[in-house]
């Protein structure tokens, strides 16, 4: 039972009318899973989920049986909005029971007598789904926790807000939900900002700015918002918002330094949206596929290990971007030892997907891998991700054919060089020397803030030690991070 190990965290509901089934079938599987509770009929059956709804993983049952079938007890339970997985098992051939049981997106249908091991096969690759829901709802409660975030429907109705929403509005998420985010606001606030913000947001680009806002007891705060239109689909469904309170930031440096955090977040954010919709969609294909390939029992060992691997790979990289993003959300850790390849492929990892659905190459020619730095890893990341995003965004806004980055990382005998390369065309001569100037920026069209070079330049000279400079090459632009050893 070795490669059944992980059915060890399932709760099974059995249901089977006859006692003497139900005993022969529980005394096996019960050494197989978690726990398994049992019922006799469908009504007993829905009485166990009611009392054990949170605890049940999916549910093995009957077709036929007296009191309440099968069939009717998954309607039952489907109508109430569970989608439990449910695995069915009939000793009848019924051609319209199957079609009613596929109708029901019943995942397994097994033919009595049941053969064990055919049954725990199909259950093992059934709880996948159940293993990818459960990841996605702990990334979800962590940015619950962590993040000042909102989110609109296309008319601007609030339809969700985080934990620390709830807590900086002094609303409870009962009081906002259904209202817009007029609820909010302060007097003090002028009309023009939010004709600025909607002319943005209804021309499909995000839009970043300081909101002063009033608390329920009256109380006014300041959050730096960057919102952005949500899509599915290529259809507009609503928008997003995400918030650092900056009420309390009295300096100007801290100011700045906040401001290009919150820019690199929001472009952070767009990317994760766009990242995760992807893996999302391609995750829920492979299961459906493979569940249907059961049910019709065409579903052979080859198939099955490829759309496992594939899941699984789609699960790794939702995994590790929501927690890039969390460590850049965080306050710096300290100094910290690290090798220098991880610090550059988590980089490349925020810009990927952008990159290659802009047909942007990225290539990595990595000549201190093996080196082990002991600065500020958060920091050297954002510096890094600020450089790529100003890359990827040059190409594409010069229409680039074939499109590419080069990072290069080189070990001398004092420092250590990090070089990102691009073919955008180069800097032009009047911007290159105003390129690292604080609020000066060639990107007006796009709401840019002028911050990102400049915090990239202070990142790297007063919290790295190092050094960062931009020259033109070959058709495009070369950017040098210096750190000591």
């Amino acid at each position: 039972m070795g490669k059944f190990d992980r059915l060890k965290s399932i709760t099974v509901l059995y249901v089977e009318d006859s006692k003497f089934l139900a005993a022969m079938t529980v005394r096996t599987i019960e050494r197989v899973f978690h726990k398994v509770y049992v019922a006799h009929n469908g009504q007993e059956a829905l009485e166990l989920l009611k009392m054990h709804k949170n605890e049940i993983d999916i549910i093995i049952t009957d077709l036929i049986m007296p009191v309440l079938d099968g069939i009717n007890m998954v309607e039952v339970i489907r109508k109430d909005g569970c989608s439990i997985p449910v695995v069915v098992t009939t000793g009848y051939d019924d051609a319209l029971a199957l079609e009613k049981v596929i109708e029901l997106s019943i995942e397994g249908f097994i033919s009595k007598p049941i053969d064990m091991f055919k049954l725990l096969k199909r259950v093992n690759t059934i709880v996948d789904s159940l293993f990818v829901k459960r990841e996605l709802a702990a990334k979800k409660e962590m940015i619950d926790k962590d993040i000042i975030y909102s989110e609109t429907d296309e008319n601007g109705i609030i339809t969700y807000v985080s934990k620390p929403f709830e807590k900086i509005s002094g609303y409870s998420k009962e009081e906002l939900i259904g209202n817009t985010h007029a609820i909010l606001k302060d007097k003090d606030t002028p009309a023009s900002l939010y004709k600025d913000m909607w002319s943005a947001l209804t021309s499909s680009r995000q839009w970043q700015g300081e909101i002063k806002n009033t608390r329920k007891d009256g109380t006014s705060y300041i959050v730096n918002s960057v919102i952005s239109p949500m899509y599915f689909r290529e259809k507009l469904i609503g928008y997003s918002a995400t918030c650092i309170d900056v009420t309390e930031l009295n300096s100007k440096s801290s100011e700045l330094q906040i401001k290009s955090k919150q820019a690199a977040m929001g472009e952070m954010i767009a990317m994760i949206a766009h990242q995760w919709r992807q893996p999302i969609t391609s995750i829920g294909m492979i299961s459906n596929n493979l569940q249907f390939d059961l049910m019709m029992d065409e579903l052979d060992n080859n198939m099955l290990q490829e759309g496992l691997k594939s899941i699984e790979g789609h699960v790794k990289y939702l995994s590790n971007t929501i927690d890039i993003f969390r460590d850049f959300l965080k306050e710096s850790k300290g100094k910290e030892e690290f090798i220098m390849t991880e610090s550059i492929a988590e980089a490349i990892l925020v810009v990927k997907e952008q990159c290659r659905n802009n047909n942007i190459a990225l290539n990595v020619e990595n000549g201190c891998a093996d080196y082990s730095m002991n600065t500020y890893k958060d920091e050297l990341i954002q510096a890094m991700v600020n450089i790529l995003t100003n890359a990827q965004e040059a190409l594409v806004e010069n229409s680039v054919l074939s499109p590419k980055i080069d990072i290069l990382c080189e070990e001398n005998p004092t420092s250590i060089h990090i070089k990102i390369l691009d073919n955008a065309g180069g800097i032009k001569d009047d911007v290159m020397p105003k390129i690292f100037t604080p609020y000066f920026s060639t990107k007006t069209s796009k709401n840019g803030t002028g911050l990102g070079l400049y915090m990239t330049k202070t990142i790297v000279e007063e919290n790295l030690d190092g050094m960062l400079s931009v020259e033109n090459i070959d058709k495009g632009a070369m950017f040098t991070i210096i750190l000591p050893k």
